[in-house]
């Protein structure tokens, strides 16, 4: 048994020397199976939240009403939650409330895929009801039951699915496949903060490619922000590899580069995601940057972070890979330029004041800028007494 479920196994204990039923169940379960890295360690238990909060002396109270209890042991934090069975759902999002059980089969049976739907005992003994093991082995993604009435459900199940294709590199069952393509108008009842958080994570797996070949294929695409009528480019942007990325606004900038998404549309698509207005800006900044020819002043222009993650995009986009080395040249000849911003210039709006005895105006701001530019292409040198003889020379020409 993993070191992690070790760790947490005195919960399990605890939990049956008071005479209730316990397990592990969720991601953890299924990765230690496929043996990917375990992240949380989730546990199920028949025993009423009350009896939770009761058993344990640190717990916080995130969902008493749906069973939910954190319990915090030995520096950790796990979720515990007790058998439930959900009454009937709304809107297609979320059930109008839950009831608590006695049955593990009944409360894995309400889970969304076979794969997660897997529990394990204190002794490390698989249960598996549902053939999660099998569908793990021959690499396939499918419900648990009848996928149709899965995603009546909670229509968010079937991006997950398509999610779940590209993080672990499956296959999408023909049922499951052809229950999003008659559902997938559902998907609409979602709050546009869910899909994009699933959606995130597609692109983030080594599988992108197939799951949005799998959005295109179903349609689904056509229920996800500014999407509709794109069918070729979401395809086409299953060629580049987003998990070579690591910021947030680097993997938006490349798939509306890769979507074909124009400049001038590019704002109002990110905030159709809800994306953070700061993310917007670095999205849009690098998109516009990718495909430029650098120089001192374009360089200059862009900034450090935006030239970096615009050059590391193209990459990706031609060859598929980072040239770590070519990066390195272009970091270089970015910190090799005269200056980085206006505040690294020798004079200051203060010094033009002085200097020139007038009255402040435009002219200021555009001295300025004409010293940052001459600077930057190499004709002045950022020393202030340079920079006061040249402006001289400038204003008896």
């Amino acid at each position: 048994m993993e070191d992690l479920f070790l760790k947490a196994l005195p919960l399990l204990h605890e939990l049956k020397k008071h005479g209730w039923q316990a397990y592990f169940v969720g991601g953890a379960v299924r990765d230690v199976h496929m043996n990917r890295a375990v992240g949380d360690i989730d546990i199920a238990t028949d025993a009423p939240p009350e009896e939770i909060e009761n058993i344990f002396p640190k717990t916080i109270d995130v969902g008493k009403e749906h069973g939910t209890i954190i319990v915090l042991f030995d520096g950790e934090s796990y979720e515990v939650t007790t058998f439930r069975a959900e009454l009937e759902y709304e809107d297609h999002r979320r059930p109008s409330g839950v009831h608590f059980i006695k049955s593990l089969k009944e409360d894995l049976k309400r889970r969304d895929l076979t794969i997660n739907a897997m529990a394990m005992d204190a002794d490390g003994k698989l249960i598996d009801y549902f053939g999660g093991l099998q569908d793990i082995k021959e690499k396939v993604i499918q419900t648990v039951g009848d996928p149709a009435e899965r995603f009546h459900e909670d229509a968010l199940r079937m991006l997950r699915a398509l999610r779940f294709m590209s993080q672990l590199e499956f296959a999408l069952s023909g049922k499951t496949k052809t229950a999003i393509c008659e559902n997938r108008q559902l998907l609409a009842h979602i709050s546009t903060e869910r899909k994009t958080v699933e959606f995130e994570k597609l692109l983030k797996g080594k599988a992108a490619d197939r799951a949005l070949a799998m959005a295109a294929d179903t349609g689904l695409y056509k229920e996800l922000p500014g999407l509709a009528g794109k069918k070729d480019g979401v395809r086409s942007a299953g060629v580049f590899p987003f998990y070579k990325l690591e910021k947030r606004a680097d993997i938006w900038a490349a798939f509306i580069s890769m979507v074909s998404i124009d400049a001038a549309d590019a704002p109002a698509f990110l905030k159709s995601w809800k994306l953070p207005g700061k993310i917007i800006k670095q999205a849009v900044h690098v998109a516009e940057s990718i495909e430029k020819k650098w120089d001192r002043l374009s360089m200059y222009e862009a900034g450090e972070e935006t030239l970096l993650s615009a050059c590391k995009i193209h990459m990706l986009k031609e060859k598929g890979e980072i040239d770590d080395r070519r990066l390195a040249e272009i970091r270089q000849a970015y910190m090799e330029l005269p200056i980085k911003s206006l505040k690294d210039l020798a004079v200051t709006g203060g010094d033009l004041l002085n200097l020139r005895n007038k009255p402040p105006g435009k002219w200021v701001s555009e001295d300025l800028k004409q010293i940052e530019l001459a600077v930057l292409k190499g004709e002045l040198a950022n020393q202030k007494k340079a920079i006061e003889e040249w402006l001289d020379a400038c204003s008896q020409t």
